[in-house]
């Protein structure tokens, strides 16, 4: 195991465990944004720790960019006293962003 691998292995156990600390703070509502707050940070740690591990099925890396872009779309979706034009335009990058890691990471 390389250097690489082990920060990723890192940052993907403190995603996981971001997520069961938001679990254990705040009831778990996809429609509250302070429980969308701990899901969308752990998902975007786990996501990132997937893509840094070496030798990962690029499977493994393109589902945790998706899982992590579709827990972001969720929590923008969840904010109160915003516009639905300006949360479907808050999609836009997001996806984009999920698209172009993902061509970049499949192989």
């Amino acid at each position: 195991m390389n250097k690489l691998t082990i920060t990723g292995i890192s940052f993907a156990v403190i995603g996981i465990l971001v997520i069961i600390w938001g679990i254990t703070l705040q009831p778990i509502n996809l429609a509250s944004p302070d429980f969308m707050s701990f899901a969308t940070g752990g998902m975007i740690l786990l996501a990132v720790g997937l893509c840094m591990i070496t030798n990962l099925p690029s499977t493994l890396s393109v589902a945790g960019i998706w899982l992590a872009s579709l827990t972001t779309m969720i929590y923008i979706y969840s904010l109160p006293n915003t516009d639905l034009i300006i949360k479907v335009i808050g999609f836009v990058p997001v996806i984009a962003l999920a698209v172009w890691l993902s061509l970049k990471f499949w192989k």
